[in-house]
């Protein structure tokens, strides 16, 4: 029989086995727990792998945007259904209440519809977590609860804003200042007007908040608040502008010691115009162009050519004084114009005066001062003459051509370096100087009166002798159209100005360190004239000498007679006497006082054949009419060189 203390004793042999047992079943256990954790994760990531392949580009179940259902669909075919489904949101228009008139805004033209790409492109990402555990329970949320994508709109906000700033420049309207026109009496003032301006910032904002929400209704009015905009100048400071403008325009007084010259107020009104200050006033300004120009006119009356020095002659044109020299002047119209603008503007201050404006000058001096002449007076003697007769009659005028313009250059002085220029010192002819008609060279035949100053080349040829053997440097010079037998041979110089504007003048330098005096003599014996030039100045040393003339290609004149009914009948008349034709050579040499050469120059004169014409006086009615071309008068070449 066995004892309770033996079971015990058992019992507790037993004891160790047994503890040792129940840890591996433990351990056993938990691995068998792990195991079947990890195989359930297998099975659920496996189970999510097939569900999400299943889905894969398709938007997961229990997805809405607004009341559409988009589980299963693709990106694109909910985009389209959400279209389809608000279309109507781009059915209607934005009201804009401005100031003069509605504007409407159509919903379509912005651009407002359902954001279906945006919308569906959110769709497709719901559920889907990087995170895989997140995204098993978001997928597990979906499939149990879905979720709702709230839907929105959209439009073109750039447009909009476009459209709305169109609608606000078509309401603005720009401030009109008030101003000052000027009119015959002076300034009158012209009222201003206000502006307005949209605010388009605020437009814009309360269009893009209504144009956001889903149940806009078909018409939403946007109130275009528009402020005024005050002129930058009022009329109040137009007015006050008036007296400023009345004070300026008066009387411009120019003063010079010896005279004064003015510019009218109507005048200086328009050179004035007023300008808008930061301030609102209106500040005076002046055209200064349009005051130089003024002054243009002025300077004509202001400015003076420089004297030269005259020399004082005695018996036998000896010199035997100086009549002093005068400085000339020429406004300087820059400077002056500062100075009247100065002074107009001053008038714009109360209580400032009106003076008299001194004009800028610049001082011209003459090219031979009193002290130049003085210093030379005493040592000038005649170093040139030459004379040449004429017949005193009706080619010459009888003989006014050749005396008028030898009256104005005698005295004249050419300063060392100076250039005498032949119509420069006489001038332009004219009846009221004294002219009259006279001879004239015309298709190659001789008008007793084809020209005014008819015969004043007796005058041009004898000066440029004059100068020519005193040992010049000679300028220009053309011999006449046909050769003239009380000219020396190929050294002759016509002078004349056609009614085209051509003109053929006769000049000279003064190459010498001294002034030359020009002193011109007409005397008469009976029927002949007589014109003399002397050229007065400090000898130089200078000796000319020319060669003798060279003619060639002579042709020989003939005389021949023709019937006319202009004179009377059985008397002959010669109008005409014959020239030969012929080219001539001259050369002139000058030297300095050691010898050397100074100028050497070969003139050229070619000289047309003219026929003799006798005129014989037959009946009225005798001649028969014939064609007869008119010739042209040959054109003299330059001076050129011996051939």
């Amino acid at each position: 029989m066995t004892s309770t203390t033996d079971e015990l004793a058992e019992l507790t042999d037993l004891a160790e086995p047994t503890r040792g047992g129940r840890r591996e079943r433990a351990l056993r256990f938990v691995g068998a727990f792990v195991v079947g954790a990890a195989v359930a994760s297998v099975l659920a990531v496996s189970a999510v792998l097939a569900f999400e392949a299943h889905y894969a580009g398709r938007i997961l179940p229990g997805v809405h945007v607004g009341s559409v259902d988009a589980s299963g669909l693709s990106s694109a075919a909910l985009a389209a259904r959400l279209r389809a489904s608000y279309q109507s949101l781009t059915n209607g228009s934005l009201v804009l209440q401005a100031p003069d008139g509605d504007r409407d805004i159509a919903y379509a033209d912005v651009g407002r519809a359902i954001d279906a790409e945006g919308l569906a492109a959110d769709a497709l990402a719901t559920g889907r977590s990087a995170n895989p555990l997140e995204r098993i329970a978001a997928e597990a949320r979906l499939v149990l609860r879905g979720v709702t994508i709230p839907a929105r709109t959209t439009f073109d906000a750039s447009r909009l804003e476009a459209r709305i700033a169109a609608v606000a420049a078509s309401v603005d309207r720009a401030p009109v200042d008030a101003s000052l026109v000027a009119t015959s009496v002076g300034f009158v003032p012209t009222h201003g007007a206000p502006g307005r301006a949209v605010d388009v910032t605020a437009a814009t904002a309360a269009a893009t908040a209504a144009l956001g929400a889903l149940d806009l209704p078909a018409t939403v009015t946007i109130a275009m608040t528009a402020t005024a905009v005050e002129p930058a100048v009022t009329d109040a400071e137009a007015d006050a502008a008036v007296g400023v403008a009345q004070a300026m325009v008066r009387d411009v007084v120019l003063s010079l010691s010896d005279g004064t010259w003015r510019i009218g107020p109507a005048t200086v009104t328009r050179w004035i115009s007023f300008q808008a200050t930061p301030d609102g006033r209106l500040e005076p300004v002046l055209d200064r162009a349009a005051i130089a120009v003024n002054l243009k006119s002025v300077a004509k009356k202001i400015d003076r050519a420089p004297q030269d020095a005259a020399f004082l002659t005695g018996k036998g044109s000896v010199v035997v004084g100086v009549d002093p020299a005068v400085d000339g002047r020429t406004l300087d119209i820059p400077a002056t114009a500062d100075l009247v603008a100065a002074a107009v503007l001053a008038r714009s201050t109360p209580g400032n005066g009106t003076p008299a404006i001194v004009p800028a000058v610049a001082i011209v001096p003459p090219k031979l001062t009193t002290e130049q002449a003085e210093k030379v007076a005493p040592a000038m003697t005649r170093v040139s003459s030459w004379t040449t007769y004429y017949p005193i009659g009706i080619k010459n005028g009888y003989g006014a051509n050749i005396e008028i313009p030898t009256r104005q250059i005698d005295g004249t002085v050419v300063p060392a370096g100076g250039t005498f220029d032949f119509w420069s010192v006489v001038g332009p002819v004219s009846t009221a100087a004294g002219y009259r008609q006279g001879g004239a060279i015309i298709n190659g035949r001789t008008e007793p009166q084809g020209a005014l100053a008819g015969g004043i080349c007796s005058c041009s040829t004898t000066l440029f002798n004059a100068a020519l053997r005193a040992g010049y440097s000679m300028g220009a010079r053309q011999n006449h159209y046909y050769y003239i037998d009380r000219y020396p041979l190929g050294l002759d110089a016509t002078v004349w100005i056609s009614s085209g504007g051509w003109v053929q003048s006769m000049s000279w330098t003064n190459d010498t360190a001294y002034p030359v005096l020009i002193r011109g003599f007409i005397s008469h014996d009976g029927l002949r004239g007589y014109v003399t030039f002397e050229l007065w100045t400090v000898p130089n040393g200078r000796t000319v000498s020319f060669t003798t003339p060279i003619v060639k290609n002579l042709k020989p004149a003939t005389t021949i007679t023709q019937d006319s009914d202009t004179i009377p009948v059985g008397t002959r008349q010669q109008v005409e006497w014959p020239v030969d034709g012929k080219d001539v050579w001259v050369t002139r040499t000058v030297r300095d006082a050691s010898g050397a050469v100074v100028h050497t120059e070969t003139y050229y004169s070619h000289y047309a054949r003219v026929d003799g014409i006798i005129l014989v006086g037959v009946p009225k009615g005798a001649i028969s009419p014939t064609p007869g071309a008119i010739t042209a008068p040959l054109p003299s070449p330059s001076p050129t060189t011996v051939p």
